[in-house]
């Protein structure tokens, strides 16, 4: 038997994660009857025309047929209609139909008033995102590669954000979760000093002890503020955002931007760290933006929108940074760096 690689179970890995979700995919579609309309349509429809069909939500429909296409489930004409891939209407059982399926076979999942996706897609109601202790370690574990990510692949190629570092500058953590990266770069960066901020008590509550039990408290502090609440006024060198901007929802970011401009001095800089996202479908099927689509699928019925290079550029500018710095990260570019100044 030939040996196994670590990479081999890397891909094994990723084959399972992007099966299963894949399959959620095409059970929400059963779900809600999208998969029928679509088979029952020969010209396609437009995620708008679905809405009107089924009295659902546009908003989510047009996510849920982006995901679908970069999962190569539907394909889309030049007028932005949706229709399923040769043979998948006899794949997925939806030939034996000729009219929409009852209700009851058309419910994989028994919904409740209270099931977040089934209000979200009916009303347009977003979910509150309440992270329990659970939900808060999970998301810590998951970043706890970012130093490497700083340290390994932007580092080398900024030198002078790591210069500063190395000399001395106090910095500041929006969304910090619990810590783990403060924590890195207060071990790295032993002339600097740190502050995070974020919504997640659970997280802030974790940081606090670690950095209490490191006998850190002297070169970082902590706060549970949301970023669109801080006050800080011309305090720091440097700010960070690390998977954090998706995160804030479409109507506090131009306020939270505006409040990591002020909390900067004058020629301060902003250091954004995230997943890109395609502002064109016929990149929905770039590996590269494989990351951002997933993840606004799952998160949509939170209010969470992900938002392209061009929007992204447009509500710095409109925060009042400039000189903006942009580089893909990791192999394949699946996350994206960006540096801007403060004007």
């Amino acid at each position: 038997m030939a040996d196994v690689t670590i990479l081999e179970q890397i891909e094994k890995i990723r084959a399972f994660e992007k099966g299963y979700r894949a399959s959620h995919v095409i059970n929400t579609g059963f779900r809600f009857g999208i998969l029928n309309a679509l088979a029952e349509s020969v010209e396609g429809l437009t995620s708008s025309e679905l809405a009107v069909k089924l009295m659902l939500h546009e908003p989510y429909l047009k996510v849920w047929c982006q995901t679908a296409y970069h999962f190569e489930i539907l394909d889309s004409d030049h007028q932005g209609r949706f229709r399923l891939q040769p043979f998948m209407e006899e794949v997925l059982g939806l030939d034996v139909y000729t009219q929409s399926p009852p209700a009851k076979e058309n419910e994989w999942e028994n919904a409740t008033p209270n099931d977040p996706l089934d209000r979200y897609i009916k009303t347009g109601r977003v979910s509150q995102s309440f992270k329990s202790p659970e939900a808060s370690f999970a998301t810590g574990r998951a970043a706890k590669s970012m130093i490497t990510v700083f340290l390994s692949m932007i580092f080398p190629y900024c030198e002078e954000l790591k210069k500063k570092l190395e000399d001395g500058v106090k910095l500041l953590d929006i969304g910090c979760g619990s810590g783990n990266l403060l924590i890195d770069l207060a071990g790295a960066f032993k002339n600097s000093c740190f502050v995070g901020i974020d919504s997640d008590e659970h997280g802030i509550e974790k940081a606090d002890r670690d950095i209490t039990t490191l006998g850190l408290n002297d070169r970082i502090h902590v706060e549970n503020l949301n970023a669109e609440d801080m006050s800080f006024s011309e305090e720091f060198d440097m700010a960070a955002l690390v998977l954090t901007l998706h995160e804030i929802l479409p109507e506090d970011r131009p306020v939270a931007l505006a409040k990591a401009h002020r909390a900067l001095k004058k020629d301060g800089r902003l250091m954004i760290l995230d997943y890109p996202y395609p502002g064109r479908l016929e990149d929905f099927r770039n590996p590269r933006y494989e990351y951002g689509i997933v993840e606004q699928y799952f998160e949509a019925i939170n209010g969470i929108v992900h938002i392209d290079q061009q929007q992204q550029d447009e509500l710095l500018c409109e925060a009042g940074f400039k000189d903006i710095r942009r580089m893909a990260v990791s192999e394949g570019g699946m996350l994206d760096f960006l540096s801007v100044l403060k004007s």
